[in-house]
């Protein structure tokens, strides 16, 4: 009889014991190693829609793979710790989607002035997964058009487009090129404004979401997002999941 008590009873002192040990390693654990375990985590599909051969040759799966690498690794807050965690999950090149029946391919190439509206709704009538995947994040590689510059301009944008984000990222800022462009427009993906910064040198070390203003350049935008940035991330990380999951 005390040899049958025995045995849960010392089953029972192990699973204490274990429990004992797990909330202690818990414990131990940095809070910032314990915050990642935690944190959203978003799909990023990519498209190329440019049909520029120069971007072809830059904008390759390896390079994009490693566009989802440099997110995870610059978008970040003040202390340089990430605030959300990316993860590849496509890419549609070129030459897979040029036949698209999808207005926004045109996009890529377009001489038309960016139309913020226009383009979101061009965005979200298209219904080719090629083009756009609406359970990820789209990351579009185009090839950015001004007046002033032609094809040389080099201008990014961003969108939330009410939850269901996505980016345009010329093909010559792949790569994190001079002021980050990839974390710079995902900012404004989870709903951040420009942050103006007077007389900013191009070498300046400026917030992720600085801009032109005045006289400044917008400068390195090397400076994490601040507490108020981050509140507002995390904020719309939680209603942008609940879109993605919502399309599946």
């Amino acid at each position: 009889m005390n040899d049958r008590q025995s045995k849960p009873a010392n089953e029972a002192r192990n699973s204490m014991r274990i429990l004992a040990l797990y909330l202690y390693l818990m414990a131990a654990l940095p809070p910032t190693v314990l915050a990642q375990e935690s944190m959203s985590v978003f799909d990023i599909h990519f498209a190329v829609i440019t049909k520029n051969p120069a971007a072809h040759e830059r904008a390759t799966v390896e390079q994009l793979r490693k566009e989802v690498d440099i997110l995870n690794r610059f978008f970040v807050d003040e202390d340089r710790r990430p605030v959300v965690k990316f993860r590849f999950k496509s890419a549609a090149l070129y030459d897979e989607l040029k036949d698209s029946s999808c207005d926004f391919v045109r996009l890529g190439d377009t001489r038309k002035n960016y139309d913020s509206d226009a383009w979101a709704d061009m965005f979200n009538a298209c219904d080719d997964p090629r083009v756009r995947d609406p359970a990820a994040i789209n990351f579009f590689i185009y090839d950015s058009h001004s007046r002033e510059k032609g094809f040389g301009d080099a201008t990014c944008h961003g969108k939330r487009n009410s939850n269901r984000p996505y980016l345009l990222i010329d093909w010559e800022r792949l790569d994190h090129t001079d002021q980050g462009p990839e974390e710079h427009e995902m900012g404004h993906a989870f709903g951040l404004d420009h942050v103006f910064v007077d007389g900013a040198g191009i070498n300046d070390s400026t917030n992720i979401m600085a801009s032109r203003h005045k006289n400044g350049s917008g400068g390195r935008r090397n400076i994490g997002f601040n507490k108020d940035q981050v509140r507002i991330i995390l904020e719309y990380a939680g209603k942008i999941q609940k879109k993605l999951r919502n399309t599946k």
